[in-house]
């Protein structure tokens, strides 16, 4: 398959998001501790809900291939607002590496990269009090809400 990302096909990606998301013990743990707990102890959610939870992902499987084609840069690496990167360290599906080349291209004027260290490709689910205080301390203050108050 090669180190490139965009340069699989379909299938080769749609595979390796799977074995990805099922042995990265990063990608498992945050699902388990926080996803299905979330909906285990969810007053909004019922049993047979959960099970619909879990065929979601044969929709998420059947899209997958589809968007693995897709080029990032394609649609522009120009943006006129603030843009931010919050990326999971140990990411196995959109890995790091990626996120920052695409990143290193992108022209804001505001920019932020920011990487959540022990955390995969759940990262602000893993470490929800690291991504709020990321979200607090650097994007709201780029919000012109936030610039008029100041």
């Amino acid at each position: 398959m090669g180190p490139d990302q965009r340069t699989w096909n379909p299938e080769q990606f749609s595979h390796f998001s799977r074995f990805a998301s099922a042995t990265d013990p990063h990608s498992f743990a945050a699902m388990k501790s926080v996803v299905m707990k979330s909906l285990w102890y969810s007053p909004l959610h019922s049993l047979r809900e959960i099970g619909t939870f879990f065929k979601s992902f044969t929709v998420s499987a059947a899209v997958l291939p589809a968007t693995a084609s897709l080029d990032d840069w394609a649609d522009g690496t120009r943006f006129d607002v603030p843009f931010f990167v919050v990326q999971g360290a140990c990411d196995l599906v959109n890995t790091p590496d990626r996120a920052r080349a695409f990143f290193d291209d992108v022209q804001a004027p505001v920019k932020e990269f920011t990487l959540i260290e022990d955390a995969g490709h759940f990262a602000a689910y893993k470490r929800p009090d690291l991504f709020l205080d990321f979200l607090l301390s650097h994007v709201l203050p780029t919000l012109p809400s936030a610039r008029q108050d100041a």
